[in-house]
């Protein structure tokens, strides 16, 4: 997929193509539905589609908590979901407040008529220009007679609809299963493997302790079973948990540890993906070694049913 990163006042080049506009975090089963839709358009018109995202977050430029926005996909997944559907190119539009501050009129000249848009499609809730006052409903209008839209209805599953928002409240319920029909595939979270205090290891239970490279939702803190894949390839079956390790610390920051099943090789530096899958049980303190060694037995046997 080729991927153009703009920055205003730049824009792009004219490539006549099908435009799907949408931020996209999660690339969930909506935005999916989004994208068939483009490509559906694009087969008929005999052109190429072209996504249309935005990166940071909206929110990180223009509230006053930028430090709180955390992405279900961040923008190298993203990316990388987009092209893993089968388009052909994406424009990354830096979210800058001059870019904000455009007419929904301005927009659409630079970077939909301006790109050579001859179909353009989103959401049912797509806005855009300054204060989201451009609206699928005004896209005809703003078009000026150079492309035809069409817009996606909402997308449900159980009644609900599908978006980025329900995905990020059912993370941090640990409802990761629930997510992973929302998304079409696990929940992913990447992250560099770092030294920890090694503890693990002299209970028989050594742990991976993940960096994450991004600012992903936090599933809620608890103990999960995963499946972890190195940068070879290799995928294998684990056990995560998220939490402050009561257990040895009366206070502390958030930490993500995997064990690996079956696995002894060092991987410190490595950047692994961690695929949540199921839920087990809440992160608690425990009055010794014993009964937690006695719990982490407990829990590898949950965790290695689920993941058979």
């Amino acid at each position: 997929m080729e991927t153009i990163h703009l920055t205003y006042p730049e824009t792009p080049d004219v490539v006549p193509s099908v435009m799907v506009l949408g931020f996209f975090d999660g690339v969930h089963t909506g935005h999916q539905a989004v994208i068939r839709h483009a490509q559906e358009q694009a087969e008929r018109l005999n052109v190429p589609v072209t996504v249309v995202t935005f990166d940071p977050h909206p929110k990180q430029v223009l509230s006053n908590k930028p430090d709180a926005v955390r992405y279900i996909t961040p923008l190298s997944r993203k990316l990388k979901r987009i092209e893993s559907l089968g388009v052909e190119r994406c424009l990354v539009l830096t979210f800058t407040k001059e870019l904000a501050g455009l007419s929904p009129q301005q927009f659409v000249d630079d970077y939909l008529i301006g790109a050579g848009a001859v179909h353009v499609t989103a959401g049912f809730d797509y806005s855009y220009g300054k204060f989201g006052e451009g609206t699928m409903e005004t896209m005809p209008f703003h078009a000026r007679g150079r492309f035809t839209t069409s817009v996606v209805n909402e997308q449900t599953e159980g009644g609900e609809k599908v978006s980025s928002t329900r995905i990020r409240k059912l993370l941090g319920a640990g409802e990761v299963d629930a997510a992973a029909t929302l998304l079409g595939s696990p929940y992913v979270i990447c992250g560099e493997v770092i030294h920890g205090d090694a503890r693990g290891r002299t209970i028989g239970y050594p742990t991976a302790n993940v960096v994450m490279d991004a600012s992903y939702v936090m599933p809620r803190l608890g103990v999960y079973a995963t499946r972890v894949r190195l940068r070879d390839g290799r995928t294998f079956h684990a056990m995560t948990n998220v939490g402050r390790r009561p257990t040895f610390y009366d206070t502390g920051d958030v930490s993500i540890e995997s064990h690996l099943f079956d696995f002894s090789e060092d991987l410190y530096g490595q950047l692994i993906e961690i695929e949540w899958v199921r839920f087990i049980r809440n992160e608690r303190a425990f009055d010794g070694l014993d009964s937690l060694i006695a719990q982490l037995k407990q829990d590898e046997t949950t965790a290695r049913s689920i993941l058979s």
